[in-house]
Formats: C-alpha cells, sequence, structure tokens
C-alpha cells in the first residue's frame, strides 16, 4: 500500500504559470494540480509556510489561487496547499 495522503485527485498536466510570494517571483511549470493544491517546478526555494499566489490560464483566462508551501523537493520544485 502507498502513503497517499491527497484528499482530492490530481491532473498530471504542465501548465505555464507564474507564482508570487515573500521570497520573490518567477514563471514556472505547474506539473500536477487537484482542487486541494499543486506542485511547481522551478529553481526558486521559498520556505515551507510561506504565503503564495499561484497564477495559470485556463480556457484563454488566468485563474489565480492563494496557498502555503508545505514541500520542498529541492532543486526540482515545491507543493502548494491551496486555501479552502
Amino acid at each position: 500500500m502507498g502513503s497517499e495522503r491527497r484528499r482530492y485527485p490530481r491532473l498530471v498536466i504542465p501548465l505555464d504559470g507564474t507564482w508570487t510570494g515573500a521570497s520573490g517571483a518567477a514563471t514556472c511549470r505547474i506539473a500536477d494540480i487537484s482542487w486541494g493544491g499543486c506542485f511547481i517546478q522551478t529553481k526558486a526555494e521559498p520556505r515551507i509556510g510561506e504565503r503564495t499566489e499561484v497564477t495559470v490560464a485556463v480556457g484563454g483566462q488566468k485563474v489565480s489561487v492563494k496557498g502555503t508551501v508545505v514541500h520542498l523537493d529541492k532543486p526540482m520544485g515545491f507543493s502548494v496547499q491551496f486555501d479552502e
């Protein structure tokens, strides 16, 4: 048995986006996304617990969601848990 802890199924699809937090801002690639959060591929290293905003283009419209950095996977990127 795996140690899957996600509450929502994830969609593994590359999306171009941006993220902004106290440690900076950058363009990034979202590797997977769900209603609960996403994994952001970037060389940036925010702090765990840092508040961040993730923006992606969906159907020609920009969508922004706020959340908290919950995991770092150096040098691949980090995970964000979205606000409720």
